[in-house]
């Protein structure tokens, strides 16, 4: 072979090797590339939604289906943020997802006259979480062949929920040296599960859902006196305590549930009926009971989500619900309205309000 051969052989197997070499490189790199890729992606926190997502799949249930924003306030009221030294917002509120998907929402008010009640809202609310997501809802799937069953299995889970909860309180209360007297609070509890509502409270306190016709999940305990209720620490909490199962035929048709403090009840309830007298409490309190139009008004609901809709992150929808529920402001395709029903200062109590809503 002449030496001219001899170096075009060599220059082309040259060239290829070093094609090869290139092309392995760049295979490696890319690689490398996306193993950090899934890697960053398999430790970015995963958000609430996104856990119902993963946790729904698990079970084999269709994740396809929308699943609720939520939409969440807490406010103190006018007159406890003007007091020297201002007084603690006494109310607080939990909202989320469940571990196997379902939502819940528990909210509690501290009673007024309590030093220290709303120590007690923000622990009893905290505590009763804890216990909700240890339930075994296997043992809870409703059958209209044994509802009377299934009632009073679920108001004997309620009241294990509530006793556990009242218990931490009174060790609480031992151990910080508190008056029970001072750690007055009402318990007010929602679950969403696949086929209704479980829902239990004690005291005051709304909440409610719609499927196009709006109706109340629980029932207040209220006397003719103002602001007369029940509340958790209380000998007797158990006689007083209210437990309710909510079947719905469809669910995918609920709109949106909620539960509130007292604060926001003339204006997130229907104030134009007088309610028949339900009856709930007259056992315990006989004629001293007190009842009213105990369902959503749902006008103003059909309203708010209306607003809270026009945004599309949690962030702007709380902040929407809150000046709507501290300041009476109404924002509604870029205009602003103040509604005098909300922003009356007569209105002066705390409120938490908790939202899912589609």
């Amino acid at each position: 072979m002449e030496f001219s051969q001899f170096i075009n052989c060599y220059t082309i197997t040259l060239t290829a090797v070093l094609l090869i070499f290139t092309i392995l490189i760049t295979y490696t790199i890319h690689l490398k590339k996306r193993i950090r890729n899934l890697e960053k992606k398999n430790t970015e926190p995963v958000t609430l939604k996104e856990q119902a997502r993963n946790i729904l799949a698990t079970d084999g249930i269709n994740t396809e289906k929308p699943l609720f924003k939520l939409s969440y306030t807490k406010i103190q009221g006018h007159s406890h943020k003007k007091s020297n030294p201002p007084i603690p917002c006494q109310d607080s509120g939990l909202g989320g997802v469940l571990q196997n998907g379902f939502e819940y929402i528990i909210v509690s008010d501290g009673a007024g006259s309590s030093k220290q009640s709303h120590v007690a809202s923000d622990f009893c609310v905290k505590r009763l979480s804890h216990y909700v997501d240890k339930i075994d809802f296997k043992e809870l799937s409703y059958s209209k062949e044994f509802e009377e069953e299934f009632l009073k299995k679920w108001n004997s889970i309620a009241k294990t929920l509530f006793e556990n909860t009242r218990t931490d309180l009174l060790k609480l209360a031992e151990s910080e040296k508190i008056p029970a007297n001072d750690l007055y609070c009402t318990m007010l509890l929602i679950i969403k599960t696949d086929w209704g509502f479980l829902s239990a409270n004690i005291g005051d306190g709304r909440s409610g859902y719609s499927i196009g016709k709006p109706n109340a999940l629980t029932v207040p305990l209220q006397t003719f006196m103002a602001g007369a209720t029940f509340f958790l620490i209380k000998e007797g909490w158990d006689n007083v305590m209210r437990s309710y199962v909510t079947p719905i035929e469809d669910p995918n048709a609920i709109k949106y549930f909620f539960a509130t403090t007292d604060g926001c009840q003339d204006f997130v309830m229907d104030r134009t009926q007088k309610g028949p007298r339900s009856g709930i409490y007259d056992n315990l309190l006989g004629d001293e009971a007190r009842y009213d139009f105990n369902v959503p008004y749902e006008p103003f609901f059909d309203g708010l989500i209306a607003s809270l809709n026009e945004v599309t992150n949690d962030t702007d929808r709380n902040i929407r619900l809150t000046r709507l529920i501290e300041d009476g402001i109404y924002v509604l395709n870029g205009e602003e309205k103040e509604l005098k029903t909300l922003s009356d200062p007569i209105l002066d109590d705390d409120k938490t309000f908790i939202l899912f809503h589609k």
